[in-house]
């Protein structure tokens, strides 16, 4: 089985469809698939897994991408051309979208697959959402697959859960459902909290707080630091750690915005108890995420199995407290998000709501107990050799009705 991995971005460059893309072809690869990975000459530096084999030849994401992809696939003869896509990550561009119906028209080319990564309009361009609601449509309308990661995109294309082929308008494809994992390694053999923590900065009896992700709007930061604020005033002895950068190398960074953030943070009130990672290493942040005491993800919008962050603290085994939203609501296709259980779920912008759980999690430690250990029973269903053997299925699937 020969797969062909289209990616808008790929290590070294920074992004989650980045990491996923690469892991998902370490993961085929130790199935016995030849994976090769076509993307943009901006991943033409650094290292990269050696599983692989990556074309970093894609100058542009528009019609000349076609050429880029024939040039592949009369070389590498792939079984299968597997589409990782978010709307950003191809620079708005619509060569990508009109790939399958390219080709269609080429005698004898492989089928094509597409994962959505994320459906929601990007939020710097809403008033084009419209355009690029066609292109998506279009995207997936000729491929012979959709492969969708989240209860909210399933329901979108699908319309039901029992659903096995998208909405008509969608062009009744094949739907599959598989969330994404983590890129986010486990836990070094060799860790050691205490002194992460003094790294870190963090005292003994400080309780840690991690914030992990990209410091953006949606990320819901105006919240935690009014909650924190509430903490430290209330005499509890809190840290907040701020895992992360500004943004990854295919989004835009909104600088007023992490600099409204970073004033707050360094107001004379709180001054002191901060903490700033910057970018790090994946095998730093298990290490920044694990001397924790908690994580904490407000998504503005709500939580999301679309967020890479969550998963992250979920096989990491960590106490998360999060946002309620469509993405926490069952899903007979997805693993669920259970409130008290393996996460706290609270409304978005609910600042003494987000205040007061974490208080309770500052003194109750039965319940952090109990939220860590429902976050390792759900870190299964977000393996990589999970994900990667879904994958192999779908392909053997199509390769047999071809």
């Amino acid at each position: 089985m020969r797969s062909l991995l289209i990616s808008g971005e790929y290590p070294p460059m920074r992004g989650g469809v980045a990491d996923y893309t690469s892991l998902l072809a370490t993961g085929l690869q130790r199935l016995g698939v030849d994976v090769t990975v076509l993307t943009s000459t901006r991943a033409a530096s650094g290292s990269r897994p050696a599983a692989d084999s990556v074309a970093a030849t894609v100058r542009s994401w528009g019609t000349g991408l076609w050429r880029d992809v024939a040039d592949q696939v009369a070389r590498v003869h792939p079984d299968v051309i597997h589409i990782q896509y978010q709307t950003g990550a191809f620079g708005m561009q619509l060569g990508v979208n009109l790939l399958p119906w390219i080709n269609r028209l080429r005698a004898g080319n492989p089928p094509v697959v597409v994962t959505f990564h994320d459906l929601k309009v990007p939020f710097l361009t809403p008033k084009i959402g419209p355009v690029r609601h066609l292109a998506t449509v279009a995207l997936a309308a000729a491929s012979a697959a959709v492969v969708v990661t989240n209860p909210e995109d399933f329901d979108r294309v699908a319309g039901r859960p029992s659903s096995d082929r998208t909405r008509l308008y969608w062009g009744r494809r094949k739907v599959v459902a598989t969330p994404i994992g983590s890129n986010i390694p486990p836990l070094a053999a060799d860790f050691d909290r205490a002194r992460v923590r003094e790294r870190i900065g963090a005292r003994p009896d400080e309780f840690l707080i991690a914030f992990f992700g990209f410091v953006v709007p949606s990320k819901g930061l105006d919240p935690l630091c009014d909650a924190f604020e509430t903490l430290v005033e209330r005499g509890r002895p809190v840290r907040l750690m701020m895992v992360g950068a500004a943004a990854g190398d295919s989004g835009h960074p909104d600088r007023p915005y992490e600099g409204s953030i970073r004033r707050r943070l360094d107001a004379p009130s709180v001054r002191g108890r901060v903490t700033w990672t910057g970018f790090l290493h994946p095998a730093d942040v298990a290490s920044y995420l694990s001397a924790s005491d908690i994580c904490c993800l407000p998504f503005r919008d709500g939580v999301s199995l679309r967020h890479g962050t969550l998963i992250a603290a979920i096989e990491l085994g960590l106490p998360i407290v999060t946002t309620n939203g469509p993405g926490a609501i069952p899903h007979d296709r997805f693993p669920k998000l259970v409130p008290d259980r393996n996460v706290v779920l609270l409304p978005p912008g609910g600042v003494n709501q987000l205040t007061e759980a974490i208080d309770r999690l500052i003194v109750d430690q039965d319940f952090r107990r109990l939220l860590a250990s429902g976050s390792r029973e759900l870190a299964g269903a977000f393996g990589w050799d999970a994900i990667s053997a879904d994958t192999l299925r779908l392909y053997e699937d199509l390769r047999r009705r071809a």
